[in-house]
């Protein structure tokens, strides 16, 4: 029997995200749902096959965001805070994309870091353990005037898309106050150009409002 939308949604909680077509996987749809404390990565479809991609999913998840692998469930993750009252949801919609739509590795050998959009030097986010908690610094390798703002947009950007609790104008912490270098990695490049990003969040979210209402998730 094909469970039911409302049957989904009581068993995972709600949806996070939606990717209407899985380019590596027959084009199904897959979700990201939340509820307390686990993620669940789910589709409708039934073919051949869906369980073991959505575990690849949820092991991709696991990779790019520093989530932990549910012992007990292939397609689930938390995170160490327990995702307490959400904490840490906010960058799983970047999270989904980047774990369905590329198969790429991350690397964070050279630190959070990448080239800025807007000039030639590199941004920078350095991550400091003190008094005041778990801190991420936006830096880079010029610090002239016109730098300084930049470093600032992108800690806006960098606190807007990951939820994270300002501490000044170019630093931030988790609200967990736990550490976690792969999520900060990967918005950083998203930070760098909020505004095509909010543009292609917008388009994708009309997207999935039609996927969801006209069809229920897409099972082909």
């Amino acid at each position: 029997m094909k469970i039911r939308p409302i049957e989904v949604i009581e068993k995972y909680g709600r949806c996070i995200e939606l990717i209407s077509m899985d380019p590596f996987f027959n084009d199904i749809t897959v979700g990201l749902f939340f509820k307390e404390p686990n993620i669940t990565v789910f589709s409708y479809s039934n073919l051949d096959g869906v369980s073991d991609r959505l575990k690849q999913i949820r092991d991709r998840i696991v990779n790019v965001s520093g989530a932990m692998p549910h012992k007990d469930n292939p397609h689930q993750a938390t995170f160490i805070c327990g995702m307490k009252e959400g904490c840490c949801s906010d960058p799983l919609r970047f999270v989904l994309k980047e774990a369905v739509t590329k198969d790429r590795d991350l690397d964070l050998s050279k630190g959070i870091i990448c080239k800025d959009l807007r000039s030639e030097m590199m941004i920078k986010v350095n991550y400091e353990d003190n008094s005041n908690g778990k801190i991420y610094t936006v830096s880079g390798d010029d610090n002239t005037e016109k730098p300084i703002i930049r470093y600032r947009a992108i800690a806006n950007g960098l606190i807007k898309y990951g939820a994270f609790e300002r501490v000044d104008n170019f630093s931030f912490k988790l609200n967990c106050n736990q550490r976690n270098d792969k999520i900060v990695n990967l918005l950083l490049p998203l930070a760098r150009n909020i505004s095509a990003t909010e543009e292609s969040l917008a388009a994708e979210d009309a997207a999935g409002q039609m996927t969801t209402q006209s069809l229920g998730f897409s099972a082909n």
